[in-house]
C-alpha cells in the first residue's frame, strides 16, 4: 500500500506534456540510423509518471502515454507499422519498469514506501531494475522494428537503451529524491547538509568551468576533470542536490553531444560518439550517487549513533538511580574476583567507604554461617552463583568496619556469561537483616520461657487440684484443708495471669504507633500508687512536662513502682521517690528512687533484658518488665539506666524524655 498520497490526474496530463516536449525537442538528426535511433523517448518521465501515479495497465495513464507516444512518432514521421511499435515499446518498458521498482525497492518512496534512497545498499537494485526495463524496451523495439523493416538495426537498439537508461536514471533519482524531501513536515533538513551557499556556488562554478573546457577544447583530453565536479557534490552536499547536479549534466552532456559539440562528438561515428556520452553520463550518475547516498548513511549513522550513546547515558543514569536507591546491597563480579558494579548500601551494610570497595574484603568480612560455624570458599554464594548454582536467602555472619557483628541475608544468581572475556559473572544481593534476626531469637527465646513459665503453674494448679480430688474422694476434705488447697490454685492462677499481661505488653510495646502529647509524670505517678493503694509509700516531686505517648508512660511508672514496692526486704516499708528536672534543652531528666534490695553488682545492665530476674528465686515475675521499659523509653528516643540509691539502701531508676516545649 502506498505510503504517500497518489498525484492527481492534473500532475500526470502535466508530465504528459513534458513527455512530448522532450520527445519532440531531443532529436538526433545527424545520426544516419532510422526512425528508431533518432527519438529519445524521454522514458525517465514516464517511469516516473507511473511511479507517481501509481498507473496500472489498464488506465487512463496508459491510455495517455499511448496517445502522446502515436502523436509524438507521427509528428517525427515514424511509418504506421513503427509508429505502433514504438508506441507499444514506450508503454510496455514504462509498465515494466514501474513494476520493477516497486517489486524490487518496495520500501523507497515513491516506490510503494516512504524510505529516502540514501543508503548505497539501495543503488544495485534501483538501477538494476531501470536497467532490465531499458534492455527489455530495447529488445522489444529492436525486434519491432526488424519485423516492419526486414533490417535489423543493432545500433539503434543499444542507443534507444543507453538514451533510455540515462533518463531514468537523471529523472527517475531527481523525482524521488526531491519528492521525498517536500513530503516531509517542516522544517525539512537542510539540502547543503554542512556547507554554506558560498561552496554551493563554487561547485556550480567549477562545474561549469570543467564541462566549458572539455567540450570548448574536445580535440583535447579533458573528459577526467568532470568527475571532480562529480566528487564534490556527492561528498558535500545531500542527495537531492547531487540528483539535481546529475540531471543538470547529464541533460547537458547529451545535448551538447546531439548538436555536434563536444569531446564525444569528435568521435568518427557520431552513433558511437552519443552512445559513449549515455555511458558516461550513466557512469557520473551511479557515481554521484554512491558517494552522495553514502554520505547520507553516514550522517544517518552518526544521528543514529548520538541518539544510541545518549540513550546509553540515559539507561546508565537509570541503572545508577535504581541502584543506588536501594536499600539491599548489590554488587556483580566474575570468576577473577573483580567487583563490576556494586551500590552505596554494600558498602554501608558492612560499614566500609563505597570508594575502594573490593570483592576480597567483602569475603574478609563475610566467612561463617550464621551459627558461627566458619564457610568453606566453595560454599560461598557467590562462589556457588559463579558455577551456575542460584542461592537464595542464605544467611551469613558478617564483621563490620566498626568490629561489631551483623547478620546478612545473601541471594546469588548467575548471569550471562562475558563470551568476550570468557569470564562468569554473578548478581549478588544481600540485606540486613541483624534486627529481625535478633527479633526470631528473642521470639524463640519468648516461647521457650513462656513454655516454661506458664508450664509451672499449670502443674502446681493440676497438682492441686488432684490432691482436692482425692481428698474428696477419701471425704477426709475439711474446710481448713480447702482452703489451704483454693488459696494455692489461687496464687498460680495470679501468676499465670500476671505472666500472661506482661507477655501481651512485651509484644505490645514494639508494636503499638505512638500518640505524643504532653504528658504529666507526677499526676501519672498518682494515679499508679492510688490504683495500688500506695499513696503512702509513694511521694512525688514536680516534674517538667514531657512529650511522650501517655498509654505507654503510664506502662513504664506502673512497672518502675512496682518493682520499688515489691522488691523489698522482709519487715521493711517501701519508700518511693519520683522526681525530676530539665537536664538540657531538650530532655527531661526523671529518677525513680526506693528503699528495695537493690541490683546485685554486674546485673545493672541484663535486668533490662527480656526473661532476665536478679532475685528469681526469692521474688515472682516474668522477667519481662524493665525490657518492657526500656523498649518504650527506647522509642521515645531516651535512655534509662539504674544505679545505687546515693542513701546508701535500695536502687535510682533514671530515665530521660524529650522536653514538652
Amino acid at each position: 500500500m502506498e505510503t504517500h498520497a497518489r498525484v492527481p490526474l492534473g500532475v500526470a496530463v502535466g508530465l504528459a506534456g513534458c513527455w512530448v516536449l522532450f520527445a519532440l525537442i531531443v532529436r538526433e538528426p545527424a545520426l544516419d540510423s532510422p526512425g528508431f535511433a533518432t527519438v529519445w523517448p524521454a522514458g525517465g518521465v514516464a517511469a516516473l509518471w507511473f511511479l507517481l501515479r501509481a498507473a496500472r495497465p489498464l488506465s487512463i495513464d496508459t491510455a495517455l502515454l499511448a496517445a502522446a507516444a502515436v502523436g509524438v512518432n507521427m509528428v517525427l514521421g515514424a511509418d504506421p507499422p513503427l509508429n505502433g511499435v514504438f508506441t507499444v515499446t514506450n508503454v510496455a518498458q514504462t509498465l515494466f519498469a514501474a513494476w520493477l521498482l516497486r517489486r524490487w525497492c518496495p520500501g523507497l518512496w515513491g516506490c510503494g514506501g516512504d524510505r529516502p534512497l540514501d543508503r548505497p545498499r539501495m543503488l544495485p537494485r534501483f538501477g538494476t531494475a531501470l536497467a532490465v526495463a531499458s534492455a527489455a524496451g530495447a529488445l522489444l523495439g529492436t525486434a519491432g522494428a526488424a519485423l516492419v523493416t526486414g533490417q535489423p538495426d543493432v545500433m539503434a537498439g543499444v542507443l534507444f537503451f543507453g538514451r533510455n537508461l540515462v533518463s531514468a536514471l537523471i529523472v527517475v533519482t531527481l523525482g524521488i529524491v526531491l519528492g521525498h524531501w517536500l513530503s516531509r513536515p517542516r522544517p525539512r533538513p537542510s539540502l547543503l547538509h554542512d556547507a554554506t551557499v558560498v561552496e554551493l556556488v563554487a561547485a556550480t562554478v567549477f562545474t561549469g568551468a570543467m564541462y566549458g573546457l572539455a567540450f570548448a577544447f574536445d580535440a583535447l583530453p579533458l573528459v577526467f576533470p568532470l568527475l571532480g565536479a562529480t566528487v564534490w557534490f556527492g561528498l558535500r552536499f545531500s542527495t537531492v542536490v547531487g540528483a539535481a547536479h546529475s540531471f543538470a549534466v547529464g541533460v547537458a552532456t547529451q545535448t551538447l553531444t546531439m548538436t555536434g559539440v563536444g569531446p564525444f562528438a569528435a568521435v568518427e561515428r557520431s552513433d558511437v560518439g552519443s552512445l559513449l556520452a549515455e555511458f558516461y553520463i550513466a557512469t557520473i550518475v551511479v557515481t554521484g550517487l554512491a558517494l552522495s547516498t553514502g554520505r547520507d548513511e553516514r550522517q544517518a549513522l552518526a544521528v543514529e549513533l548520538r541518539r544510541t550513546q545518549q540513550e546509553a547515558v540515559y539507561q546508565v543514569s537509570i541503572r545508577e538511580a535504581v541502584i543506588g536507591s536501594m536499600t539491599e546491597g548489590l554488587f556483580v563480579l566474575d570468576d577473577t574476583g573483580e567487583l563490576l558494579v556494586h551500590n552505596a548500601a554494600a558498602a554501608e551494610i558492612f560499614g566500609l567507604p563505597v570508594a575502594g570497595l573490593t570483592w576480597q574484603e567483602l569475603a574478609t568480612r563475610s566467612g561463617r554461617w550464621v551459627d558461627g560455624v566458619p564457610m568453606s570458599e566453595a560454599e560461598r554464594p557467590s562462589v556457588r552463583a559463579l558455577t551456575g548454582e542460584a542461592v537464595h536467602d542464605a544467611e551469613l555472619l558478617v564483621k563490620r568496619g566498626d568490629g561489631t557483628d551483623g547478620v546478612v541475608s545473601v541471594s546469588a544468581i548467575p548471569l550471562p556469561r562475558d563470551q568476550l572475556r570468557g569470564r562468569s559473572r554473578a548478581l549478588v544481593l544481600f540485606r540486613d537483616i541483624s534486627t529481625e534476626h535478633a527479633r526470631r531469637e528473642e521470639l524463640a527465646t519468648f516461647a521457650g520461657v513462656v513454655a516454661h513459665d506458664l508450664r509451672n503453674p499449670l502443674a502446681a494448679i493440676d497438682g492441686w487440684t488432684e490432691m482436692l480430688a482425692d481428698e474428696l474422694d477419701a471425704h477426709t476434705l475439711t474446710p481448713d484443708l480447702t482452703r489451704e488447697f483454693v488459696s494455692r490454685v489461687q496464687s498460680s492462677s495470679r501468676r499465670m495471669h500476671q505472666l500472661i499481661r506482661d507477655l501481651l505488653a512485651h509484644a505490645t510495646s514494639g508494636q503499638r504507633d505512638l500518640e505524643v502529647g504532653q504528658v504529666d509524670i507526677a499526676e501519672l505517678v498518682g494515679e499508679v500508687a492510688a490504683a495500688r493503694h500506695a499513696e503512702l509509700q509513694v511521694s512525688v516531686e514536680p516534674v517538667p512536662p514531657v512529650l511522650a505517648d501517655p498509654v505507654l508512660m503510664r506502662q513504664v511508672l506502673d512497672n518502675l513502682v512496682g518493682n520499688a514496692l515489691k522488691y523489698v526486704a522482709p519487715g521493711v516499708e517501701p519508700q518511693v521517690t519520683v522526681r525530676g528536672c530539665r537536664s538540657d534543652t531538650r530532655m527531661v531528666t526523671v529518677n525513680v528512687a526506693d528503699n528495695g534490695i537493690g541490683i546485685p553488682p554486674g546485673e545493672q545492665e541484663r535486668i533490662f533484658e527480656e526473661f532476665h530476674r536478679a532475685h528469681e528465686r526469692d521474688y515472682e515475675g516474668s522477667g519481662l518488665g524493665l525490657a518492657i521499659v526500656r523498649r518504650i523509653i527506647a522509642r521515645h528516643d531516651g535512655t534509662i539506666v539504674v544505679r545505687p540509691n546515693p542513701t546508701g539502701q535500695g536502687s535510682v531508676f533514671e530515665f530521660t524524655l524529650p522536653a514538652y516545649d
